[in-house]
């Protein structure tokens, strides 16, 4: 019909989604992928068959659905919220705004605890700030006869571990608990985990955007003036909650690794390591429970 614009193809929309990207700040790496994630969870093509199909005209309704999409993603709300979902251990978890967003570089804590439980029967685990869940569901998917102990402080982020875990199918081994750690935290357990608050408050200004205004700060900021507290309280609470082989392993953020290391080795704690992300940078640190 004579007078209608045509519909622009599949390489044209991309190119505009990365373009207001980029415009917004994002780099221009990031910008292409995250525009080629936006179509796939729009459309249902992958990479590949983007490529195939570059010149393919979209319709109306998927194209509305992307420009409100990356309308969002350019006042740099966190990509994860924007679609719903985010990856973890090969796993599609639920995010959704509130919530922590769980990262790629937390999975080490996950391999690292799983090591550790394998060679025991029926462990017992408790994962302080549990958020999404993604940690305890993670260990649970590659534990199979663990059971665990998921505490939060968060309404949202209870709801939603409970969600994902029902999603994921352990929720009949998780029990998920809107409680202070200090005060609910199980005993007689084979592990602690947790990626705890540890950014120290006076670094807010030189986070990126999506962390900043986005992501929640009772999941961000650590108390004491170095972001550490939670580790001084562990170090000296957990032992009388762990069985006398018991382990702790946790994130820790960079340049934290040799204080967090000194809390424990003053708290008297044993076999304190420091394990490697996929980025070779100093990510978890486990250690055994103090003698008694």
């Amino acid at each position: 019909m004579a007078g209608l614009t045509p519909l622009p193809n599949l390489e044209e929309v991309k190119a505009e989604v990365i373009a207001r990207l980029m415009a917004a700040g994002i780099e221009a790496g990031e910008s292409r992928r995250e525009a080629e994630l936006i179509v796939k969870h729009v459309t249902g093509l992958s990479l590949a068959e983007q490529v195939l199909r570059a010149g393919e005209p979209l319709d109306r309704e998927p194209l509305g659905v992307i420009a409100a999409l990356s309308g969002e993603r350019v006042k740099r709300v966190p990509l994860q919220y924007c679609l719903g979902y985010a990856y973890f251990c090969g796993m599609k978890l639920t995010v959704r705004p509130g919530v922590f967003i769980p990262r790629v570089d937390t999975e080490i804590l996950v391999e690292v605890a799983c090591r550790r439980l394998s060679s025991l029967e029926a462990p017992s685990v408790a994962d302080i700030g549990a958020g999404t869940g993604a940690v305890a569901i993670a260990i649970l998917a590659r534990v199979p006869d663990a059971r665990l102990q998921a505490l939060d402080l968060s309404e949202v982020a209870v709801s939603l571990c409970r969600e994902n875990a029902l999603h994921i199918g352990v929720m009949d081994r998780l029990t998920v608990s809107l409680a202070d750690w200090r005060a609910a935290l199980a005993y007689e357990l084979d592990a602690i985990v947790s990626n705890p608050p540890y950014i120290p408050r006076s670094k807010k200004p030189e986070l990126d955007p999506e962390v900043a205004l986005y992501e929640p700060e009772l999941a961000l900021f650590g108390d004491d003036e170095d972001g550490l507290r939670f580790y001084r309280e562990l170090c000296t609470l957990a032992p009388a909650h762990l069985k006398p082989d018991g382990f702790i392993a946790v994130e820790v953020g960079d340049g934290q690794t040799q204080t967090v290391i000194d809390i424990f080795c003053e708290g008297r704690w044993r076999q304190v390591e420091v394990h490697e992300d996929l980025n070779k940078l100093p990510r978890v640190i486990s250690a055994r429970v103090p003698l008694r």
